[in-house]
């Protein structure tokens, strides 16, 4: 028995809400100036922003997965139109209306039409138009939606099942191999100043090889049990995911050191080059090491929380948590004369966190879950072979 079932992996879910609830956590943190504080809390406030690390994982498991299954012959080749119209489901609609309600009745700052657009298309951090601090943390769905367009052309690259389990997997670990060595060379090519455009570090290849972590273990939940490529390593990563305690233990290692001075400064100044690359994959180890006895291991008790029913609810209200904490959080600061970066932690993230989840399950239940249901009526049904769960390593071993 694995974390897996059938074809989903429910602990998965309760790991996106904390996710979600650490960006608000940090986002708080700094407007209230906590996060700036010499104590144990302050530098574990401002390292909440390790949840866009565990969303980047999470995207690149979860939709790389059934095609990783394809590239093993363990399922049909997805559709590519299905896949398109689900992500733009899940994606667009909760967003247009965080937006339009943002612009139109909460921001400060004027807008015109150009900024509605870059903002309704995921274009703003491209053409210089995510200047409203209101949605500023729309930019990792900037690079999520690249990620998306990506992910097929990646998939090509590694093919079908006709050359063998063997050389799939060599194929895979080529693919991830290049997207880890094109984030470092994107990196060393803007510190350099080869590339001078600024926002350029909220674009898709400063964290391909986040999104390579997550596909990393999504190819490895669909290795069959035949392959003999890379076998040390994927009995080692097996060995690993066996022991929820040990991974958990490196995780917590891992982020202790991003406490430290090794990271970006915590007062938002500009990072050297060494610190932004020790933070960048101290978090990537931690997330990886966070999710892989989620997706590998067996089901103990933390897995069974992060996949109980309510943990599950959270996850669904997680993306429009995190589309509208923020500007919930800075109205609340202005109708309520809280200055920012002076204080009132706890009463600000009261108000932020509670009316987020609020604003969340009005969007869940009144938009994103009618529209998903809809496409999902909508896209032609499958043949049942395709429909099947993807076997697990574990189920083809036994």
């Amino acid at each position: 028995m694995t974390a897996q079932r059938g074809d989903r992996f429910p602990a998965l879910d309760g790991m996106r809400a904390l996710a979600s609830f650490a960006v608000v956590f940090t986002h708080v943190g700094y407007a209230t100036g906590r996060s700036l504080a010499d104590d144990p809390v302050g530098p574990l406030l401002a390292r909440g922003n390790f949840g866009v690390t565990v969303f980047f994982l999470l995207s690149g498991f979860l939709l790389y997965r059934p095609f990783a299954a394809y590239s093993f012959g363990l399922r049909r080749e997805p559709r590519l139109r299905d896949y398109f119209v689900r992500r733009a489901a899940r994606i667009f609609p909760a967003l247009w209306v965080a937006v339009a309600v943002t612009l139109a009745f909460i921001s400060t700052f004027p807008s015109n039409w150009t900024n509605w657009a870059s903002y309704f298309l995921l274009i703003q951090t491209y053409n210089h138009h995510d200047y409203d601090g209101n949605l500023g943390q729309l930019w990792t769905l900037v690079v999520e939606v690249s990620f998306y367009a990506l992910l097929p052309l990646l998939a090509k690259l590694v093919g079908g099942p006709q050359r063998g389990p063997d050389a799939v997997l060599r194929r895979h670990a080529a693919v991830l191999g290049a997207m880890v060595v094109a984030t470092q060379l994107y990196n060393l090519a803007f510190y350099h100043r080869v590339i001078t455009n600024l926002q350029s570090v909220l674009w898709l290849p400063n964290y391909l090889d986040w999104f390579a972590g997550g596909m990393a273990l999504a190819v490895l939940t669909c290795v069959p049990a035949e392959t003999r490529a890379l076998s040390r390593l994927r009995r080692s990563i097996r060995i690993w995911a066996g022991s929820g305690r040990s991974c958990a233990a490196v995780a917590a290692v891992l982020m202790a050191l991003c406490l430290l001075p090794l990271g970006m400064p915590r007062n938002l100044a500009p990072g050297l080059f060494w610190q932004w690359t020790a933070e960048h994959y101290l978090f990537l180890g931690c997330a990886f090491f966070l999710l892989l006895p989620l997706v590998l291991g067996h089901p103990g008790r933390v897995a069974g929380v992060l996949g109980s029913p309510t943990a599950t609810l959270l996850g669904s209200l997680s993306y429009s948590v995190y589309l509208w904490h923020p500007q919930l959080m800075q109205w609340f600061q202005r109708e309520f004369g809280l200055t920012p970066f002076k204080g009132h932690f706890l009463p600000v993230l009261g108000l932020t966190l509670g009316s987020s989840l609020l604003v969340a399950a009005i969007s869940w239940y009144v938009v994103e879950k009618p529209i998903l249901a809809y496409s999902s009526r909508w896209l032609r049904p499958r043949h049942n072979a395709e429909k099947a769960p993807i076997a697990s390593p574990v189920t083809q071993s036994s």
